[in-house]
């Protein structure tokens, strides 16, 4: 066809296909040319010019001197279907990336395929050919396909360690230029200076990174539906497990229910597992929450499985017959309804507190208390200089806390009283301060206030204890039971005719008996007796308390 030295040319000129057998046959045999090429590019502040020397590199470059750039001497003569533009047709010629190029080419599937068929050509018949070559496809497919399960294998253990340490997985930029790409893509690529998998996956690789966003994404919902049907089937193992089930409030606002489980795995350990969380802000009540853990929990076996429900957070969530455990319960018969003890307690106090209209008052009244020292160091200063203890801050939903201000405020109660007159006194406080040291030494001196106070004061005395055993993370449940059953008897022993005269006469010492004031001052609530009033009062606190701690 023609000699060496222009045969690039000519093959480009008129395709190799055309060219009749025994012409492609005296070309195989003549072999690539390998000219001078004339192609020089500046790099930076240098020139880079082809080298001669890389034709004994690469077993497969070849050249034109016409066109000064590079080709793959099997891709030119075999064209392969699709792929190789550059190296069989167009021409190579980007100096700065040769040697990536180059190494990125001879890995094609598309060179691999050339080349078997060039060597093959003339030596076999078409049908050995043809087996050959898809033998040559399927090892590389294979080797291709390796690699990327040993890359992917190093991803999903980057994804698990960030799962374990509970850190993000993004930055805020995450270009190359960023100083800070997020702990995913650096411990990627500071692994990838160790590992030669990494390493070459990331300099070869022009489609697969894994670095995306969706990447990482798919690699979590991946290990958690892994994780979760390992639950799932140490949970189909195990003969019972129980749920415990709490209400939340993620970063958007949105309700979520927060589902646990605890079962005894088949080495007959104890294995606390995290079920997920589940969106209820469509819906809060007892009936839309028990959907959702119906829908969800079905693949746990939770009707035959359930032996032990708890819940916690929202209202929906309480014992009552209408509520979620019992519709639980309806259809999962073994599923007993139990509670933390002292989340129990505090649920007690607090229908205690709220059983009647006067518990409200005193409530919302004794928390003012704390709320006025809080606000000012000046008026705290006031306490100290009177003797008195400082009051703590008030917390609504946790009555171990109301119940040390009932306390401060019982043992300090001559002292806050001098407190409140020393800042009445003082020509320096401000309106506002005054109006409430008024209202605070009226409170003081008022009859039902003093009473509730040293109601509760003997309950919490007693509560106070129990709530610090049973709040103990290693506890004995049968003490526990013991001392709430000894707390029980604690309060029907102040359910008595005594325990109220006691009461009753201490408030009377410190203020005065509502039944020395005249009828015509007495408001319309406190017509009848005073002291009868005053006794139904206090057996109705300590009767809702004893229908609430059983």
């Amino acid at each position: 066809m023609a000699d060496s030295a222009n045969i690039v040319d000519l093959i480009l000129a008129k395709p190799f296909e055309s060219v009749p057998y025994e012409e492609k046959l005296r070309i195989k045999r003549q072999g690539r040319s390998t000219p001078k090429i004339d192609l020089v590019q500046k790099i930076g502040k240098n020139n880079r010019s082809f080298q001669l020397s890389w034709y004994d590199k690469v077993s497969w470059l070849t050249g034109s001197a016409v066109t000064n750039k590079m080709y793959c001497w099997p891709c030119l003569l075999m064209k392969p279907s699709h792929g190789c533009v550059v190296w069989s047709k167009v021409g190579f010629g980007d100096l700065s990336n040769f040697d990536r190029a180059y190494k990125r080419h001879e890995k094609s599937n598309e060179h691999v395929s050339a080349c078997a068929r060039l060597s093959c050509m003339g030596r076999i018949r078409v049908e050995h050919a043809i087996n050959e070559g898809a033998r040559i496809q399927v090892a590389k497919h294979n080797e291709t396909v390796k690699q990327n399960r040993a890359f992917l294998n190093r991803l999903i253990d980057v994804t698990s360690l960030l799962g374990r340490q509970e850190l993000s997985f993004r930055g805020h930029d995450e270009s190359s230029e960023s100083s800070n790409k997020g702990n995913y893509r650096e411990f990627t690529e500071t692994l990838a200076k160790y590992d030669s998998v990494l390493s070459t996956q990331f300099e070869s690789s022009t489609v697969f990174s894994g670095m995306s966003h969706t990447i990482q994404n798919d690699l979590i919902s991946a290990l958690a539906a892994t994780i979760s049907d390992q639950i799932r089937d140490e949970i189909q193992d195990a003969p019972f497990f129980g749920w415990q089930v709490d209400e939340t409030t993620d970063i958007s606002c949105r309700a979520q229910l927060s589902v646990i489980v605890r079962y005894v795995d088949s080495a007959g350990k104890i294995q606390e597992r995290f079920i997920g969380f589940f969106d209820v802000s469509g819906g809060r009540d007892a009936q839309s929450v028990f959907e959702i853990l119906n829908e969800n929990m079905q693949g746990y076996n939770f009707k035959d499985k359930l032996v032990a429900q708890t819940y916690d957070g929202a209202a929906v969530m309480a014992s009552d017959l209408n509520g979620l455990q019992a519709k639980v319960k309806a259809i999962a018969p073994s599923a007993m309804f139990v509670h933390c003890y002292a989340h129990r307690l505090n649920l007690v106090l607090s229908q205690g507190a709220k059983c009647l209209p006067e518990c409200r008052i005193f409530f919302a009244s004794l928390s003012g208390f704390a709320t006025f020292f809080s606000k000012s160091t000046k008026r705290t200063s006031f306490l100290e200089s009177a003797g008195c203890s400082r009051l703590p801050r008030n917390a609504p939903t946790r009555w171990n806390f109301t119940s040390r201000i009932v306390s401060t405020v019982a043992n300090n109660y001559d002292g806050l009283l001098q407190t409140f007159e020393n800042i009445i006194a003082d020509t320096t406080m401000d309106d506002d301060t005054l109006d409430c040291a008024k209202g605070f030494v009226r409170k003081l001196e008022d009859f039902e206030f003093v009473f509730m106070l040293y109601t509760y004061e003997q309950i919490f005395s007693e509560t106070d204890v129990v709530f610090d055993i049973v709040q103990q993370r290693a506890m004995d449940v049968l003490y526990c039971k013991k001392r709430i059953e000894s707390l029980l008897a604690f309060v029907k022993e102040k359910r008595s005719e005594g325990a109220f005269q006691a009461v009753y006469a201490k408030t009377a010492d410190l203020t005065s008996d509502p039944r020395d004031e005249p009828m015509r001052k007495r408001r319309l609530t406190q017509l009848q007796d005073p002291q009868e009033r005053y006794r139904n009062l206090y057996m109705a606190i300590l009767d809702n308390i004893l229908e609430q701690i059983p």
